[in-house]
């Protein structure tokens, strides 16, 4: 399989998705949007181009290179397992992840990457779209990591990404599901509710909840908090004025890192 083939899947499946959920939030609303739509979507989906063209780079001289050379040399800590060989590489990817989400917000500076995620004032399925090219650089570094640690494939590791652009996007959307419904899933995978309770401006949950497919890993990992109603109707950070400015976002990660003597300097 080549880089345009990877790529082109991917992004069929993020195309597919995307028009998917943004016709059910609309028939099917949760939460009243605070803000204009069609502003939203301009500003996430020029983010989102803006991604896709950047990435191209790490992907193709970090990941695909490291897909390559495991699928083709088989080895890895699941070589022997057999056909459990895909479910161990898809558990191993989503466990990794939830650890990768969670060090997003523990480290200081994978931090400041992911700031611009959670300065959303309002969580939709644009928000799905909302990462900053410097913590999606960052975490093709990890993912090279660990495909090839455990000898992750190629269809293994495309199998598992084609799956957490479905769900990225609906735990993101702004889907009403009964109650009930909301309640078996989030069982087992992340409901838009499950997820909400992550984006609150409330720190307690905010700073919990951090599964990405399956629920099961903030149960082990003891990072479930689930928020109030009333929680959940406020989202986002400070600095909100910064929320649907481009080159704000961009720039944000950076501002405080080239001058760090800046506050010393003026006071003088």
């Amino acid at each position: 399989m080549t880089l345009e083939t990877l790529f082109t899947l991917k992004l069929s499946f993020f195309i597919l998705g995307f028009i998917i959920f943004l016709i059910l939030e609309t028939i099917y609303p949760n939460r009243i949007w605070t803000s204009k739509r069609y502003k939203r979507v301009t500003f996430h989906t020029a983010l989102a181009i803006f991604n896709t063209i950047l990435m191209r780079i790490p992907m193709l001289f970090i990941l695909m290179p490291v897909l390559l050379i495991v699928t083709e040399s088989q080895g890895g800590v699941f070589y022997d397992l057999g056909i459990l060989k895909f479910i161990f590489s898809f558990l191993v990817l989503d466990i990794a992840l939830y650890w990768w989400h969670r060090f997003n917000h523990t480290n200081k500076f994978l931090w400041k990457f992911h700031y611009v995620h959670h300065v959303d004032t309002h969580m939709d399925v644009g928000t799905s779209l909302r990462f900053h090219i410097g913590e999606l650089f960052l975490s093709t570094l990890y993912k090279a990591v660990i495909i090839y640690l455990f000898g992750i494939t190629l269809s293994e590791f495309l199998f598992y990404e084609l799956l957490l652009v479905l769900s990225i996007q609906f735990h993101h959307s702004n889907i009403k599901l009964a109650e009930h419904t909301e309640s078996m899933l989030s069982k087992v995978i992340v409901t838009p509710k499950y997820h909400t309770n992550h984006h609150t401006v409330t720190k307690r949950s905010r700073e919990a909840n951090y599964a990405s497919i399956f629920t099961i890993w903030d149960k082990i990992f003891l990072s479930y908090k689930d928020a109030t109603d009333k929680e959940r109707l406020e989202m986002g950070l400070e600095n909100r004025e910064m929320e649907l400015k481009f080159l704000s976002n961009i720039w944000y990660p950076f501002k405080n890192i080239w001058y760090p003597f800046k506050k010393n300097v003026d006071s003088l």
